[in-house]
C-alpha cells in the first residue's frame, strides 16, 4: 500500500490534473519487477497499442536492483484490454495487474495522502527543478533524469562540495558509471549527482544509511519526475546550459565555459574533484551533446583565477585534449523595461495575471509569488526588474481585509515597492535593502499588542511571513521570466 501511495505520489507530481480526477486509478496498471534498464517512456511504449497513455512513473526498489512502475490510460477499456491481453516480458518486466479492490475502495483516501505528501515535498521538488538545467530536460528523451539522479539533503553541519559528494557517493553508496553533473545547491541544503546510465546507482538507496555519518542524507528522486515543458528554453545558449538557480544576478562573474575535444567524454565528478583541488566549485556540467562544460565557482574572483590557469592544470582535471575556457560575464541579462507599452495592453496583461492567481489556491506561494511578480514588473518604475530580488522581497499570505499598499509601506518601513491583490489575501513586498528586509522578518505583525520576535516560518497575526528565497522562486522571476507572456512585451507604438 505503501508503494502505490509513492506511485500516484510520483503520477500527481508528473500530471496534476490528476489530482482532480477521482476514478484514474480504475484506468491504472501497476507493472512489477521492472528492469532497470527500462525507463519510462520504454515501459510505456509496450502499451500504447491498446490506447492512449495519460502519464507513467517508475520508482526503484533499490534492495531488489528493480523497478515498480504504474500506468494511467485515458479510457479505462484500454486499461482492461490491456490487463487482460498482455503478460510478463522477461527482461523487461515481471508482473503486470489493475490496482486491487482494496485499494480501490480507499482510493480517495489515498489519493488524498498522496497529495498531502506531495505538498509537503513541494520546497523539495522546487529546488531539485532549479538543479537541472533545461538543456538537460529537452536532452532527456526517455524523461529518466531522475531516475539516473542521487538527490542529497545536506545537513546544517555539512560543508560538503560537489567534488566531495561525489566521492561519497561512489565510496559510501557504490556508485559506479560516469557522471554527467555535480551540483551543491546550498541555499537550499540540496545537491545532486547525475548519472548517464541510471543502472549505475539502481542499489544505492539501500546503503543510504552509510551517508548520517557525513551529514548527509538521499531523497528518492524517483518521486519527483522532471519533463522539458514549453516553456523552457531562452534562446540564449548559456542560459539554458545553467542550473535554473544560477541564473541570479548573484551568479554574474562566476560561470566559465569550457570547450574542447575532450569534452564530451568527461566524467564530472572526477573532473570537479580536480578542479576543487585549487579552486571552490559549487557545480560543474557536462553537455555531451553541446561538446562543452559548464562550471561555477564560489566567486568572481575565484572565476577569474580558474581561467588564469595553465594548460597543464586543465590536462589534469579534463585530460590530454586542449580546453578553451570562457568567462561568462552575465548569465543573466537584466530586464529592461519596454517603454511607451500602449495602456490597453497592460490593462491586457493586469487581467492575465489577475486570472492566473485566481486559480490559485490561497496557500499557493509559488502560483501568488510569480503573479505578484508580473504585476509588480508592469509598473512604470518597477522594483523587479532592479534586481535583487531574492533578498529583499516578502510574500505575504492571510492580509486582513482591511490591509492597503500604503499601510504596509508605513508600518514596514524602507518599502520600495508593494503589490497587494486582495482578492487571494497576497501581496508582495519589495525593501529597498537586503538589511530592511531582515529586519522586518523580526517584526511583529500584530494589533498594537507586543509579540515575541517570530520564526521566519511562524504564522504571525495576519501573516505568513516568508523570505521570497524561501519559495525557490528568485531573481529569474525578476527578469525574462516575469514578463507576462502577452502582447503586452511585444505590441508597441509605432
Amino acid at each position: 500500500m505503501a508503494r502505490v501511495r509513492d506511485l500516484i505520489e510520483a503520477l500527481l507530481e508528473s500530471q496534476p490534473i490528476l489530482a482532480e480526477d477521482s476514478t484514474f486509478l480504475r484506468r491504472a496498471l501497476v507493472v512489477g519487477g521492472v528492469n532497470s534498464l527500462i525507463s519510462p517512456v520504454h515501459l510505456e511504449s509496450f502499451f500504447t497499442r491498446y490506447g492512449a497513455v495519460m502519464a507513467t512513473v517508475l520508482l526503484r526498489d533499490a534492495a531488489r536492483g528493480e523497478r515498480i512502475g504504474m500506468l494511467v490510460f485515458f479510457a479505462e477499456s484500454d486499461c482492461l484490454e490491456a490487463a487482460e491481453s498482455e503478460a510478463a516480458r522477461p527482461g523487461a518486466y515481471r508482473t503486470i495487474s489493475r490496482v486491487d479492490d482494496e485499494i480501490l475502495h480507499n482510493s480517495v483516501e489515498l489519493v488524498k495522502d498522496a497529495a498531502d505528501q506531495q505538498s509537503r515535498r513541494s520546497s523539495t521538488a522546487e529546488a531539485f527543478r532549479r538543479m537541472v538545467p533545461w538543456r538537460y530536460l529537452e536532452a532527456d528523451a526517455q524523461e529518466d533524469i531522475n531516475l539516473r539522479c542521487l538527490l542529497l539533503r545536506m545537513g546544517a553541519r555539512s560543508t560538503a562540495t560537489p567534488g566531495y559528494l561525489y566521492g561519497v557517493a561512489r565510496s559510501e553508496l557504490a556508485a559506479s558509471g560516469r557522471a554527467c553533473a555535480v551540483v551543491a545547491y546550498y541555499s537550499s541544503r540540496m545537491a545532486m549527482v547525475v548519472f548517464d546510465e541510471s543502472r549505475d546507482i539502481e542499489r544505492c538507496g539501500s546503503r543510504s544509511a552509510e551517508l548520517v555519518a557525513f551529514h548527509l542524507g538521499l531523497y528518492d528522486s524517483g518521486l519527483f519526475p522532471l519533463v522539458a515543458d514549453g516553456a523552457g528554453g531562452h534562446g540564449v545558449v548559456t542560459r539554458d546550459l545553467l542550473p535554473l538557480f544560477c541564473l541570479s544576478p548573484d551568479f554574474l562573474g562566476r560561470v566559465v565555459l569550457l570547450r574542447g575535444p575532450g569534452i564530451a567524454e568527461l566524467d564530472a565528478g572526477e573532473a570537479c574533484r580536480r578542479v576543487e583541488e585549487l579552486h571552490p566549485v559549487e557545480a560543474l556540467l557536462v553537455h555531451r551533446g553541446d561538446r562543452l562544460a559548464v562550471v561555477v565557482v564560489r566567486s568572481r574572483g575565484d572565476a577569474r583565477a580558474l581561467m588564469a590557469e595553465s594548460g597543464e592544470f586543465w590536462r589534469r582535471a579534463c585530460g590530454p585534449h586542449p580546453i578553451t575556457a570562457q568567462l561568462i560575464d552575465d548569465p543573466s541579462p537584466a530586464f529592461m523595461p519596454r517603454p511607451l507599452l500602449y495602456p490597453e495592453v497592460v490593462n491586457l496583461a493586469v487581467a492575465r495575471a489577475h486570472r492566473r492567481m485566481d486559480r490559485c489556491t490561497l496557500d499557493d506561494l509559488h502560483g501568488l509569488g510569480r503573479g505578484l511578480v508580473e504585476l509588480e514588473s508592469l509598473r512604470p518604475s518597477s522594483s523587479v526588474r532592479q534586481g535583487n530580488l531574492a533578498r529583499r522581497g516578502f510574500i505575504l499570505l492571510g492580509l486582513h481585509q482591511d490591509m492597503t499598499e500604503d499601510y504596509l509601506m508605513q508600518y514596514f518601513g524602507d518599502v520600495e515597492s508593494c503589490v497587494v491583490y486582495m482578492a487571494k489575501r497576497a501581496a508582495l513586498v519589495i525593501f529597498s535593502t537586503p538589511e530592511a528586509a531582515a529586519r522586518a522578518l523580526r517584526t511583529p505583525m500584530a494589533d498594537g499588542r507586543s509579540r515575541d520576535t517570530p520564526r521566519d516560518d511562524q504564522v504571525v497575526d495576519y501573516l505568513l511571513l516568508l523570505q521570497y528565497t524561501m519559495l525557490r522562486v528568485d531573481d529569474p522571476l525578476a527578469h525574462e521570466d516575469a514578463q507576462p507572456l502577452i502582447p503586452a512585451n511585444y505590441v508597441l507604438p509605432p
